[in-house]
């Protein structure tokens, strides 16, 4: 159903100027955002040792997972919500006030259990988990979803922009010596919360919120409602963020350092694929309820083309990195950062492929259908992920990203195929 001809893809030149404008513009704000974590860990390694770099990444990858607790499901059913709602200004106030009670009530929770994960159980990093817990509080504040959904991708890059070049400025000014690598999550979750509030505070006052005003009847059924999506949200976070933490169980801070590189190049395609899903989605659901033949033409189109791209992309990122380790002579620490980076950049076409079905999925409301299959997803990555790591070293965690990557894909194309005939 998705493989396209010559014809179709030719068809894409009919694609709106201001869709195109939009892809540009979010795609340069994502690219910011890529740009800072590159500037950083050069930076920090340099300055802390890559050992560090490896704590700082394992609790990044935990307040990520721990994020999608506080998102309540907004990255995907808010924006589907936001955008199916844009003339009708009360019920995007009623989903506002409904998705940041529940965002504060998850964020004084969490906060709450961290405080005491860290009181009584030892050797955890306690300064760099405390500090670092400000990323959390980024989050509750977090309002790039809301403008993805109204499609307002210039304010996007504004709020990336400013709140990325905080982090890189306030790293490079005090971070100086080995131990202050507790502050590098700090300082990300600063330069978020300040820019985050001050966009929030906007919308808080645009659309006249009130968080106090939601019912707890109202709070209980959104949140029957809505966790299929929170689990599998988590289900995704945990299969694309735990395995940092299985490699520094079992291999330590130093090898859990270097999956934190390899991760980042990975982390670069799959922020290109959001930024595709994030701008084709809220066009691909005002187009199904118009013309449903013609909202599943535009996914041909889109992701045939996105597919074709990624891959000489990927291609060409590899055969770089095989250049960098034939003609210059490396150390045995950066030797092994490239040998493990390159065959994990592929992983990326195969998230790629499944783009369109989960897009289907969503639109159908089959939250619990991709629950089942991001559950069971991360029950595949936590098994398979520890063990051929434990086997195999690094190249294990490697193997177990494509293992899970596949398992993911077939099991959303084969839900969703019916789906198009309806």
């Amino acid at each position: 159903m998705f493989w396209v001809t010559l014809s179709e893809l030719m068809d894409l030149k009919k694609i709106e100027i201001k869709e195109l404008r939009n892809y540009i513009i979010f795609g340069s704000g994502q690219f910011v955002n890529l740009l800072a974590p590159l500037l950083v860990a050069p930076y920090v390694i340099s300055v802390c040792g890559i050992e560090q770099w490896g704590k700082i990444g394992a609790a990044t990858s935990a307040f990520i997972i721990l994020e999608i607790f506080i998102d309540f499901g907004s990255k995907l059913l808010g924006v589907k919500e936001i955008s199916s709602n844009l003339e009708n200004k009360n019920r995007i106030a009623q989903y506002l006030n409904v998705t940041y009670a529940f965002r504060f009530i998850a964020l004084l929770f969490i906060i709450i259990c961290l405080i005491l994960i860290l009181i009584f159980i030892p050797n955890l990093d306690i300064n760099l988990y405390l500090f670092g817990s400000f990323l959390l509080i980024s989050q509750f504040f977090n309002p790039i979803w809301f403008y993805i959904g109204i499609e307002n991708f210039k304010r996007i890059n504004r709020l990336i922009i400013v709140s990325k070049a905080i982090y890189i400025l306030l790293v490079y000014l005090f971070v100086k010596q080995k131990s202050d690598y507790i502050y590098v999550i700090f300082f990300l979750g600063i330069g978020n919360t300040l820019v985050y509030s001050y966009y929030y505070f906007q919308i808080f006052k645009e659309y006249k919120m009130s968080l106090l005003s939601i019912s707890k009847k109202t709070l209980i059924d959104s949140v029957k409602r809505e966790y299929p999506i929170i689990i599998s949200n988590l289900s995704i976070s945990v299969y694309t963020n735990f395995p940092i933490l299985i490699v520094k169980y079992i291999l330590g801070d130093f090898y859990a350092g270097i999956y934190k590189i390899g991760d980042m190049f990975l982390s670069v395609l799959r922020s290109y694929l959001t930024v595709f899903f994030n701008v084709s989605f809220p066009k691909f659901c005002s187009i199904y309820f118009n013309n449903k033949k013609e909202a599943v033409s535009y996914l041909k189109k889109m992701n045939g083309a996105n597919i074709l791209f990624l891959t000489f992309v990927v291609i060409v990122l590899y055969l770089v990195s095989l250049f960098f380790i034939d003609e210059f002579n490396l150390d045995k620490k950066l030797m092994t950062s490239f040998l493990f980076c390159s065959p994990i950049l592929f992983v990326s076409l195969i998230v790629a492929v499944n783009i369109p079905f989960y897009q289907m999925l969503i639109l159908k409301n089959k939250q619990k259908k991709i629950a089942q299959i991001s559950f069971l997803g991360a029950l595949v990555m936590f098994f398979g992920c520890y063990f051929l790591t434990e086997k195999f070293s690094l190249q294990g965690s490697i193997i177990s990203l494509y293992i899970v990557e596949i398992f993911i894909t077939v099991s959303i194309i084969i839900s969703s195929l019916a789906l198009f005939k309806e």
